[in-house]
């Protein structure tokens, strides 16, 4: 199957991403093991997000290269939601006992929050979108240059790697150890553009670097406690190595199941506005009594039809700023 009609499916990895994060934050009373591991490592939704993002503006740049424009793209599509999705939370930030400052509601409209006080911001993962952003086009005209092959892509991740060790022990080693992934995205990128097809050696290569970075991952899981695996970084690494083959077989198997893809694809195609509802209400559910598993099921759906209500709203609001 070549790259590009594998990459076709990338709202997919999207809408299975953003409800496997929402299955790692719920506390869903599970009896299966395998369906707990299964829980407990769904911050790799985050990994998945961070390589569709690097595929995506690698294609936003080839289409047209002017940095200002491609910036001014990601701009609309991101802040008029997140502006009127703050505007409208921060009216309710007193009945959620949030003490957040002036300056603090300033660092989160401009997405520098995590940047300047990790401990009050919405979310870190705000930041990293407008980090990555600014270094799409540096990452997009590297990747572009005929000589760059895959033997430039191990130093760039290698670089990329060491880059996290003076966050050992610090809030930030959570976004640094998802560049590298986000690069990847490029790299791949051109080789979709390139017709590389995914035959049985690089299909097989691909699954063993799945299986040996679950491996690694779960080997530090029953290996280390919970504070080693956050302070080094040991959560994220493995998924360096096992995202893209994780990507591609969710895409084969979307292949071979419309429906499912429809569904995923739907999702996936409103997965900014449902994170960003979703962890509206997580901030609501923590102060209330526990949930049992029926609630959770209706945080998952009012996460999914609230984010479907954020993007109607923002749609009408771009589309009555449009005709003036």
């Amino acid at each position: 199957m070549e790259l590009r009609e594998l990459f076709k499916y990338r709202s997919g990895w999207m809408g299975f991403a953003i409800l496997w994060v929402m299955f790692l934050h719920s506390n869903l009373s599970i009896d299966s093991e395998l369906v707990y591991d299964f829980k407990r490592i769904g911050y790799g939704g985050v990994d998945i997000f961070m390589f569709a993002s690097g595929l995506g503006c690698s294609y936003s740049l080839n289409k047209n290269r002017d940095i200002l424009a491609f910036l001014k793209r990601r701009a609309v599509r991101v802040l008029p939601t997140w502006w009127i999705f703050l505007i409208g939370w921060w009216a309710c930030h007193k009945p959620l006992g949030l003490d957040w400052a002036w300056e603090s509601f300033v660092g989160n409209f401009f997405l520098i929050q995590a940047l300047v006080d990790w401990h009050y911001c919405f979310n870190w993962y705000l930041s990293a979108m407008l980090v990555t952003y600014l270094m799409a086009p540096y990452c997009f005209e590297l990747t572009e240059r005929d000589s760059f092959t895959w033997r430039g892509l191990l130093i760039v991740e290698l670089i990329l790697l060491l880059m996290c060790m003076p966050c050992l022990y610090n809030d930030y080693l959570i976004l640094v150890t998802r560049f590298p992934l986000f690069f990847m995205g490029f790299y791949f990128a051109r080789l979709a553009r390139q017709g590389v097809v995914i035959g049985r050696r690089e299909a097989i290569g691909l699954a063993f670097a799945t299986v040996i970075g679950f491996v690694i991952l779960y080997g530090c899981i029953y290996s280390y406690p919970e504070k080693m695996m956050n302070d080094l970084g040991l959560w994220w690494y493995p998924f360096v190595l096992l995202t893209p083959g994780l990507c591609f077989g969710i895409s084969f198997a979307l292949s071979r199941m419309p429906t499912l893809n429809k569904i995923l694809s739907t999702v996936g195609e409103l997965s900014f506005e449902i994170y960003l509802m979703h962890l509206a209400l997580l901030f609501y559910v923590i102060i209330q009594p526990p949930f049992d598993n029926a609630h959770w099921l209706g945080w998952f759906a009012v996460s999914i039809v609230g984010g479907a209500a954020l993007k109607f709203i923002v749609s009408k609001i771009m589309r009555r700023e449009a005709r003036r």
